[in-house]
């Protein structure tokens, strides 16, 4: 019997797929499996999945109606056989030593849920993201190294480790003992699983390094189409929280409940175009006629124009904080260059030098070369938590420059 069962939904990845594979094949750690579920592909993966299964006896192949990748891990769930658990998407790729750390961490502590960080490429490999400092693992306040639990972060169980499943070893009595599934959801029925389960898991141990290459918003994702489902966020919603209360411990961890459905619900209708995001304004006051309000708070900023922002900043020379899609749709309104906005701020190294319209993007040290009056916050999800962390950095580093206002407060 193998040690660990990899879970793989598969659904028309032919060109991602050999590579996906071949990563998983080349792992140092070599007791496994490999499940992979033909999500009723319509190309070739279901060929390139029988070549590799010729080839090495560890792979099985699993076809079934198209259900979505939630319903694709569940069925592979029937069928793994080893005490560890491991979920990946099919168009992503491993670095060689993943499955060996995640393994010995995961049993060095005894641990229920063993997780890594990840960077996000491109279709052709190249980085594009790499220490996110929020994402997918909040590197603030998650300790490394070390097993917690809900019980050691009640305020922020949610918001430590992301929402994918497939960053994270699992004990498979963990999974089996709570009967935790993915919910027929378009999205989010990860974020419900791991929410579950973060909850579920009495020991939880990260390691900082980024073993998982994560093609993000590939054409053909879930992340191209989900905005026609924004509404399944509210769904998810609604799910956890009578799982919560079903475990009596929604009053305990309403407060991580609460702000991790306030980023998600951000996350997701930043990706709405105006008739989409009516839509989902309207199935949110359905879904949840009594208490919709109280997620009024991320609910889309459409008073933040360019010209707001020119009206906030005003004569002041300053950086903008963050460079994620936020402020991407906000300057591409922009007609020319304000004088007042120095450039955009960001962690993300693999941003460093490139540009969004016409201020490029430098890392936090550029505070210390050039001369600036201020900062402005531009993290739309999250920005409750970012502020109070950022004001206290910027005070300690540079006394002299003042926070402007949270923009998304006004």
């Amino acid at each position: 019997m193998a040690r660990i069962s990899i879970i793989i939904p598969v659904y028309n990845i032919e060109k991602y797929l050999p590579k996906c594979l071949d990563s998983l094949l080349n792992q140092t750690f070599q007791d496994f499996e490999i499940i992979c579920v033909n999500d009723g592909s319509k190309d070739n993966s279901l060929v390139i999945l029988e070549e590799y299964k010729n080839r090495d006896s560890r792979i099985k192949i699993i076809t079934k109606e198209n259900g979505g990748a939630g319903s694709a891990r569940n069925r592979g769930l029937v069928e793994a056989c080893g005490k560890y658990i491991q979920f990946v998407d099919g168009d992503d790729y491993f670095e060689p030593q993943m499955l060996e750390k995640l393994y010995n961490l995961i049993v060095k502590y005894d641990a229920d849920i063993s997780v890594c960080s990840s960077r996000k490429v491109d279709d052709w490999g190249n980085i594009t993201e790499s220490r996110n400092p929020n994402s997918p693992i909040n590197l603030d306040i998650t300790p490394f190294n070390k097993p917690f639990s809900y019980k050691d972060f009640p305020n922020d169980i949610f918001s430590l480790i992301g929402t994918m499943p497939w960053n994270k070893l699992y004990k498979k009595e963990l999974i089996d003992s709570n009967e935790l599934r993915f919910p027929k959801l378009t999205g989010p029925d990860d974020l419900c699983f791991v929410f579950m389960s973060d909850i579920c898991a009495k020991k939880i141990v990260v390691i900082d390094d980024e073993l998982i290459n994560y093609r993000f918003n590939r054409e053909g994702s879930v992340q191209t189409y989900r905005a026609n489902h924004a509404s399944d966020i509210i769904r998810a919603a609604i799910f956890v929280k009578e799982f919560l209360l079903a475990k009596n411990l929604y009053k305990s961890l309403e407060k991580a409940y609460l702000q991790a459905f306030l980023t998600s619900i951000r996350w997701e209708i930043s990706l709405c175009d105006d008739l989409q995001y009516n839509r989902f304004l309207c199935e949110l006051k359905e879904l949840m006629p009594n208490d919709w309000e109280i997620f009024s708070p991320a609910l889309r900023k459409n008073h933040i124009t360019i010209d707001f922002l020119y009206d906030f900043i005003g004569q002041k020379k300053v950086f903008l904080w963050g460079a994620g899609i936020f402020t991407q749709k906000l300057l591409s309104e922009e007609k020319s260059k304000n004088p007042n906005i120095l450039g955009i701020i960001d962690r993300n190294t693999a941003s460093w030098g490139t540009k969004i319209g016409n201020y490029k993007i430098y890392p936090p040290e550029i505070l210390k070369e050039q001369f600036a009056e201020g900062v402005l916050l531009m993290v739309l999800n999250n920005n409750e938590k970012i502020y109070p962390l950022l004001k206290k950095e910027l005070e300690t580093k540079y006394p002299n420059l003042e926070l402007l206002p949270n923009i998304f407060s006004t």
